[in-house]
């Protein structure tokens, strides 16, 4: 066994986040923690390397073992000096936040094997995670998304680790990368934990899995258990809570979200959102038990294959008349060493009433059309009407009117809202900017507010005292106060959970549905694509490769690249 973690607990202030982890790793074996935003598990991961912050009170202990060092009680080291990077590698959240953007790849590489006295050779290390030494002279602004996640893996190697810990190694990444990193961090043939929120991309490449909820295992079960038998509901309603590349089959969502950090309910945290809870689950705290090849903690395992969650709903009638028209669309990038074309002649149409998927890998060219639908940028040649009205030539107060009626999601609520504005000014900010009268705003607000999904008590929050799922709702309420004729949401859920996914799925169409409005949904999950919009439209390399309605993607892609974007999102 390489780790043995053994009655771990995390608080911040008094307030509990872990509750009396315990959980193995074993030789050579990949693990995965996985769960909610804010249901622990990147607080336990962060207490086995000794990266919690100063306020953080850690009990219990975890041990790391190999046959080539001696055993290590991690919860009694004070100076980790010669741990991390040389027994314990780390694979950051974000590419980029773990490399140094003003360094060559080269340097980074000869730099980690001299702080942790590796034998390799950087040109070893780039070969190990499937890079030539064509990429050391490179910035990590000039590689590519997953180029950027090689590189931090073979930093994580450097030292020759016993155990590697990845945390959402995945995250932001388009399916057809993330399958490629997952499968990269499976072949090393080193003990892993892997940290995400990503169930079902994890299955082709874990051996077990632990599910968290509010800080407490839910359950612990091999892979190769979670196609058949019965499972913790929560387990279940994450299964279902992804979405299927197949048209037919439902994309539920789970209602409700997860207790704060210190706010846990009496007896099973699940309780309060699971479809079979019963009078004992609100007074009693379930202990994990075993049951066939898993161990799960749920009182009502005797019945949980009943557990079903709401669909997310699809489009019910015809789109009406065109509300954006883009007709022949090429843009190009010059810089002083090359020009690159972003599109090449794309042509999109989106009426009202109608969701259009946007879907591509990274650098297809997706988000350049989108910001060329907002106005943002002007192409280099082709047109944009929005309704009747020519939106390519426009300038001043003449394009600024024009960008009044086009609503805006950004990918990120974390950073798109303010976070020392209240919700109320940052949902009114579009109708000051717009200068409506004072008068006007507030019924404005409200409207955009429940139009979201959102109760009026929410208000006078902050975003920080929101969950995601709830920001992003702001983030679309902001983009409907307006009452624009069109919203382009970019990558609008790629941040949040898969069970909070479907529930913004819900909002948009709703939306749609009841406002009229057409919507460019843009995003790289092809599954997501395929249930929540009307129509889809693939982009590779600037230009236009496949196009049709969900059924048609989902059943008899036209194209090589969709059919591969298919199987990499295929659950």
């Amino acid at each position: 066994m390489t780790l043995s973690v053994q009655d771990i607990t995390v608080k911040y202030g008094g307030r509990l986040a872990v509750d009396h982890i315990d959980l193995e790793v074993a030789d050579g074996e990949v693990a995965a923690i996985v769960g909610e935003s804010g249901c622990g598990k990147t607080s336990l991961a962060h207490a086995l390397v000794g990266l919690l912050p100063p306020n953080a009170e850690v009990s219990g202990r975890g041990v790391l073992r190999s046959d080539r060092h001696p055993a290590l009680d991690l919860g009694a080291l004070k100076d980790w000096r010669g741990i991390r990077g040389r027994r314990i590698g780390i694979v950051p959240q974000g590419a980029m936040s773990g490399l140094s953007p003003i360094h060559r790849v080269e340097t980074q590489l000869r730099e980690m094997l001299t702080l942790h006295e590796g034998s390799s050779e950087p040109t070893d290390l780039l070969e190990r995670v499937g890079l030539s030494a064509g990429e050391l002279p490179s910035y990590p602004y000039q590689l590519s998304g997953g180029q950027r996640q090689r590189v931090a893996i073979a930093l994580s190697l450097a030292g020759d680790p016993d155990l590697l810990i990845a945390d959402e190694p995945t995250t932001g990444l388009d399916a057809v990368v993330q399958g490629k990193v997952l499968k990269l961090i499976s072949s090393l043939g080193i003990s892993t934990l892997i940290v995400s929120h990503d169930m079902t991309g994890l299955l082709p490449y874990a051996d077990r899995i632990a599910v968290m909820y509010a800080g407490r295992l839910a359950e612990v079960v091999p892979v190769t258990a979670l196609h058949h038998g019965r499972h913790h509901p929560y387990t279940a309603g994450l299964l279902a809570a992804t979405p299927s590349t197949d048209r037919s089959a439902t994309w539920a969502s789970i209602p409700g979200g997860a207790p704060a950090i210190g706010e846990l309910p009496t007896g099973c945290c699940f309780a309060p959102r699971c479809p079979i809870a019963a009078e004992e689950c609100h007074t009693e705290q379930p202990l994990l038990r075993v049951v066939g090849e898993s161990e799960v903690a749920c009182h009502r395992m005797d019945v949980a294959n009943t557990a079903t969650y709401p669909a997310v709903p699809r489009a019910t009638s015809a789109c009406g008349s065109p509300v954006l028209t883009m007709t022949g669309i090429r843009h190009t990038y010059r810089s002083r060493s090359r020009t690159t074309i972003a599109l090449d002649g794309v042509d999109l149409e989106v009426g009202r009433g109608e969701i259009i998927g946007l879907v591509g890998e990274s650098g297809s060219g997706k988000s350049t059309l989108a910001r060329i639908a907002l106005g943002l940028i002007r192409p280099t040649a082709g047109r944009v009407r929005l309704g009747d009205d020519e939106v390519t030539g426009a300038r001043g107060q003449r394009l600024r009117a024009l960008q009044r009626r086009v609503g805006f999601v950004h990918q990120d609520p974390y950073d798109s809202l303010h976070p020392g504005m209240k919700v109320w000014s940052l949902i009114a900010e579009p109708l000051v900017i717009a200068r409506v009268p004072r008068g006007e705003r507030a019924a404005k607000v409200r409207a955009a507010l429940a139009s979201a999904g959102l109760p009026d008590s929410l208000l006078d929050g902050f975003p920080g005292q929101l969950s995601g799922g709830q920001r992003q709702r702001v983030a679309i309420a902001r983009s409907l106060v307006n009452d624009p004729e069109l919203v382009v949401a970019d990558e609008a859920s790629s941040m949040l959970d898969v069970s909070t996914r479907g529930g913004i799925a819900t909002t948009l169409r709703s939306v749609a549905t009841e406002r009229g409005l057409a919507v460019v949904f843009v995003t790289h999950d092809m599954g997501e694509a395929i249930q929540s919009c009307d129509r889809i439209v693939v982009l590779r390399h600037g230009k236009v490769v496949d196009a049709g309605t969900c059924s048609q993607i989902s059943s008899s892609p036209d194209h090589e690249y969709t059919a591969q974007l298919l199987a990499a999102s295929h659950h």
